[in-house]
């Protein structure tokens, strides 16, 4: 990176795909939950039986998690998505533990789950990046929050270091 920065102008490009990209999975996670919530294929009613519960429970993961995610992202609050990808997470885990019942079944089955998964570790991604986020060397527990209540995510990195 050093040898060979990339201009300003770029890396202000890429970071905004960046983020456009974060948005548009933030939006079908809430479009997933959605579906969960008010479609929900009737497979996976008769699979999960007495445990209707965790069709609720998935949808609401994946609404709140979308919701919430896509709003900090568009307002550039890192500090709410980051319980936003946990939300998407755990959404996104209870599809794939409901669907990998079906993995073995059919090609389309295995290539759902394997779509299911990528998003899964989308969000794990997202997650891990926004711990960097979370770090500030020398700082007490309080200092770090005020910190963090007080910025915004930019949309670049300085490269001053």
């Amino acid at each position: 990176m050093d040898k060979h920065p990339i201009p300003p102008r770029r890396r202000r490009l890429y970071e905004a795909l960046i983020r456009a990209v974060d948005l548009v999975v933030y939006a079908a996670v809430f479009a997933g939950g959605c579906y969960a919530m008010f479609a929900t294929p009737s497979t996976v009613v008769d699979e999960l039986g007495d445990a209707n519960w965790l069709i609720v429970f998935w949808a609401v993961m994946l609404l709140a998690g979308g919701s919430v995610g896509f709003a900090g992202r568009a307002f550039r609050r890192w500090m709410v998505e980051t319980p936003a990808t946990v939300a998407s997470f755990t959404g996104i885990l209870v599809y794939v533990i409901v669907l990998g019942r079906y993995a073995f079944t059919s090609i389309t089955a295995a290539v759902a789950v394997a779509l299911t998964i990528v998003a899964a570790l989308t969000m794990a991604r997202r997650w891990l990046e926004l711990q960097i986020f979370a770090t500030e060397p020398g700082l007490n527990m309080r200092g770090r929050l005020l910190a963090a209540l007080g910025r915004r995510t930019a949309n670049t990195v300085p490269r001053d270091q």
